[in-house]
């Protein structure tokens, strides 16, 4: 079974029940989720295109969809710490640790930290790839870092054993976040810039710093983050950077993050996508992650070590941060 560490299902959840829809989950995405055999997954409140023209009122728009579509799902349960997953998984329920991609909603109150961790986030990254009052994202300004407000929300965000993410922030915002300290920085999904020079992705030293605090990084199935070469987006490209990043910090630190996104919309994908496929050929959707296992196997990687990298790791950090 698999763990993915990054899913933007809420943004869908979100824009078809808008439209008048419901039983999205349901309807739309479980039946493909039990076909990859994921069993759970964090699913983050993302501030898509155009509504980051107001951030506030597009994350109010999520919560709302978000606690309507759990309200009408039996089949899934937001999840908050590892006692929980182990009641979701005891259940058969598919299960949802909320987490947030980019903190740009919350604009200068910190006490809306407070109000997302009650509706049950237990993960943040500061931004997606714009830059805010907290911090700079990897497509910004590369000399702007962390802010003042910034260093004060990672350092709530550890205080209420939040899971910190790095993926999105540049990389001067990544050595800020560093030097604060407080608990293990995890990047939910980003590659290997050793293989793919992208700003989304990790150098060496970025990998070695993840090592370092005990956190882990997701493997991203993007397109864009695993090749130069077009034809190289493919499965087996992408576990070149599952091999890479195994080999040059450990195994116990790789995980998975697919970042699957083909359900979105024109508007939202067209802000970081190029048009075309999304994701790497042969995982088209989450239905596909057992072949990207199969192939992983085939590649050397263990039964204990491929147990480590689709749960494993994700749970060992879980219990550790969130409890």
């Amino acid at each position: 079974m698999v763990f993915d560490g990054h899913s933007d299902i809420f943004t869908d959840v979100t824009v078809r029940r808008l439209k008048g829809e419901t039983q999205v989950l349901k309807n739309h995405h479980l039946p493909r989720l039990k076909q990859g055999n994921i069993e759970g997954s964090c699913f983050v409140l993302w501030i898509d295109p155009p509504h980051d023209a107001n951030p506030p009122k597009r994350l109010g728009e999520l919560m709302q969809c978000i606690k309507d579509e759990m309200a009408e799902c039996e089949e899934a349960v937001i999840v908050t710490n590892a006692k929980e997953i182990e009641e979701a998984k005891k259940a058969g329920k598919f299960y949802i640790l909320p987490g947030m991609e980019g903190l740009s909603g919350i604009g200068t109150d910190l006490d809306k930290i407070d109000a997302l961790y009650d509706f049950g986030v237990r993960h943040a990254m500061l931004t997606w790839n714009e830059q805010n009052e907290l911090a700079t994202g990897a497509k910004a300004d590369p000399n702007r870092g962390l802010t003042p407000l910034g260093r004060r929300v990672v350092r709530k965000l550890h205080d209420k054993h939040m899971i910190v993410d790095v993926s999105h922030t540049n990389e001067r915002t990544f050595w800020d976040m560093a030097k604060i300290g407080g608990g293990p920085l995890m990047a939910s999904h980003s590659n290997a810039w050793s293989l793919r020079n992208h700003v989304r992705n990790l150098t060496d030293c970025q990998l070695l710093e993840i090592r370092d605090t005990n956190g882990i990084v997701g493997l991203n199935a993007f397109n864009e983050l695993v090749a130069d070469n077009k034809a190289d987006r493919t499965v087996e490209g992408l576990i070149r950077h599952a091999d890479y990043i195994a080999n040059k910090i450990g195994v116990e630190h790789l995980a998975l993050g697919f970042d699957f996104c083909e359900f979105l919309d024109d508007e939202a994908a067209g802000s970081f996508a190029e048009a075309g496929s999304i994701n790497v050929a042969g995982l088209d959707d989450c239905s596909h992650t057992p072949f990207m296992i199969e192939k992983m196997r085939e590649a050397g990687f263990s039964d204990k070590e491929m147990e480590m990298i689709c749960t494993g790791n994700w749970f060992d950090l879980i219990k550790r941060v969130v409890g």
